[in-house]
């Protein structure tokens, strides 16, 4: 069974599992009207004649009542999770049928105008790798998914290969990766960026400073419940204007304090739905068994002392869901004029934040660095090749066994075979030949090496370099820039780079394709006389063939490559496969008499 196989088998046991709960869903619907309505009667009863039957009616009604409330508040989160998991599944059938395009979330907020490759390698945008693998749905474990793609310094082996083996792990994980997706889904549009929640959390300033407020509030519900309860038990009349006076007291406390305590519990209480899905999530991390070290050390986060980060959220969820009851008008003036809730439940935030509002940060993160890494697991739950490459400590190394773009569809995809040690390659070929794409191909595997996630392809080996590229150029209407200007200064940036002496690779697609060949001749053998340099390797596609004569200049580092085509039937064929040494065809001629434009020589 192929891995699109199983993702419709689950989808169709999902499904039937959906019918169940569904059916159950309306059963205890039902249940539970009727259970109010006999609670209404008992009521009525018991209003109209006082009697142990009636009182006895009335309890067990509003028990069962309560409890069909329940069950079917628990029937209904369970419904909507086994929607996200169909519609989970559904999106991995949509990436290995190459319908993934039309996934929502592009990541073009990670896109910004002087990144050395993102643009141009299509990380992040419109059919984009970001839109293919991301799984993330908190605002976190997003940032962390975009900062792994978009990295550009400071790479280690170690850390690489730590996270590249935890992926590794879940890529046997299937279903704890889709139930991690789905905790968090259901709130995904609404979730918050979690800065004011951490700021609040840490902040662990009391509302009110005099030592005598907690006392008092603590000691005042109790002593009126009793004076009351006293009150009315010996029907002392003369205490009833009492009790009037403590419940106006009451009540001027309440008032006195209300704008102060409201703001404080109205700056937390719109997390609620997240926190709650922070809890499940973390819940489900603390279950699951890993065996690889860098997860269990992340799992190990999740633990302080007794309790874990879920029953901790669990515990800060329940205080907001106390917060919460202000929305229901007559309850809460109730509890207030009582009890004083609304002192309560900051002093139960107050003291949370105490025990542990710094552990949240930690929490959060950690929650990110699995969604991040169960992201980069998605590539390997595919129907295509894909595996883990290997980091070489010599400098200016690619080699690669089958590679391809994970981008293109696999019935689709066309690999190669690449060898690079100390290298620049000058690549050739017919228009459409796979020039381009054969650029990209090489960039984005290597994105996806330093991210710690497999690589589309049998195998490869490669150093970490720092990663140029020259591909997608457009002139700027705004600023007055032509095309070739705009090429300019990409390939300035790349140059300029070159007095730091790190290991670098540079793709550079089509070199000065805005200017007249004379020129461009010329520029490009000085750009690639300027990036002849130890520490640098690249690869770069051109139509002139007579920068191909720069291999004989200098043997070992320039070789030549080339994409080529063939005829027959009135068409052009392409077969996307990489040969060495310079094209000795070009196609341009060819490819306008088969649109209809008449060639005059």
């Amino acid at each position: 069974m192929n891995n699109k196989e199983i993702f419709m088998s689950r989808i169709k046991s999902f499904e039937t599992e959906e019918i169940k709960c569904r059916k159950n869903y309306n059963i205890i619907g039902s249940l539970r009207l009727l259970a109010f309505i006999v609670t209404l009667v008992y009521i009525y009863l018991l209003i109209k004649n006082v009697s142990i039957y009636s009182f006895i009616g009335t309890i067990v009604s509003l028990i069962i009542f309560v409890f069909l409330i329940k069950s079917h508040s628990n029937i209904s989160s369970k419904l909507n999770k086994i929607k996200n998991l169909i519609s989970i599944n559904k999106k991995y059938v949509d990436r290995i049928d190459g319908n993934w395009a039309k996934f929502q979330d592009l990541g073009e907020n990670a896109l910004y105008l002087n990144h050395p490759y993102a643009s141009d390698l299509d990380i992040f945008g419109k059919s984009s790798l970001f839109q293919l693998i991301n799984t993330t749905n908190t605002f976190l474990g997003r940032k962390k998914l975009i900062n792994l793609l978009n990295k550009t310094e400071n790479r280690d082996s170690a850390n690489i290969i730590k996270r590249q083996n935890a992926v590794k792990e879940l890529s046997d994980k299937i279903e704890f990766c889709q139930e991690l997706e789905s905790e968090n889904n259901s709130n995904k549009k609404n979730m918050k960026e979690p800065s004011s929640l951490l700021n609040y959390a840490e902040n662990t300033d009391s509302l009110f400073k005099n030592s005598y407020i907690k006392p008092l509030v603590n000691f005042m519900p109790i002593f009126s419940i009793l004076f009351c309860t006293v009150t009315f038990i010996f029907n002392i009349k003369p205490f009833y204007y009492v009790i009037a006076v403590i419940f106006i007291i009451h009540a001027i406390m309440n008032f006195i304090s209300y704008t102060n305590i409201s703001s404080t519990l109205d700056s937390v209480e719109g997390f609620n739905d997240d926190l709650h899905s922070y809890a499940n999530a973390l819940k489900l991390i603390e279950n699951e068994n890993f065996n690889d070290k860098y997860l269990n050390k992340l799992k190990d986060n999740l633990f302080f002392k007794d309790k874990s980060s879920s029953k901790i959220m669990g515990e800060l969820t329940t205080i907001i869901n106390n917060i919460n009851l202000k929305h229901n008008f007559l309850i809460y003036f109730v509890l207030n004029l009582l009890v004083f809730w609304d002192f309560r439940c900051l002093f139960a935030l107050e003291n949370w934040k105490v025990k542990y509002g710094k552990l949240i940060s930690k929490y959060l993160d950690t929650l990110a660095d699995f969604e991040a890494i169960s992201s980069l697991s998605v590539l390997t739950h595919l129907d295509t090749e894909y595996s883990f490459p290997n980091f070489t400590r010599e400098n200016l190394v690619v080699k690669t066994e089958d590679l391809g773009h994970p981008l293109i569809n696999s019935e689709s995809r066309v690999n190669n075979s690449v060898s690079m040690k100390d290298n620049i390659f000058i690549v050739t070929g017919s228009n459409m030949s796979g020039k381009t794409t054969f650029l990209r191909t090489i960039g984005i595997n290597l994105v996806l090496a330093y991210a710690g996630a497999p690589i589309c392809g049998k195998s490869m080996e490669c150093s970490l370099m720092d990663i140029f590229t020259s591909m997608r150029i457009n002139d700027n209407l705004m600023e007055g820039s032509s095309t070739f200007y705009v090429e300019l200064m990409r390939i300035k940036k790349i140059i300029d780079n070159l007095p730091k002496k790190k290991s670098m690779i540079f793709l550079i697609d089509e070199i000065f394709r805005g200017t007249n060949s004379k020129d461009r001749i010329i520029g490009a053998r000085s750009v690639l006389k300027s990036l002849d340099k130890p520490w640098v390797c690249g690869l770069i596609s051109t139509h002139d063939f007579e920068l191909c004569d720069l291999e004989y200049n200098n043997e070992t580092k320039i070789k030549n490559y080339h994409f080529s085509e063939s005829y027959s039937e009135n068409k052009i064929h392409f077969d996307y496969k990489l040969r060495e040494g310079r094209c000795n065809s070009t196609n341009a001629k060819y490819l306008m008499k088969m649109v209809g434009i008449d060639i005059y020589e």
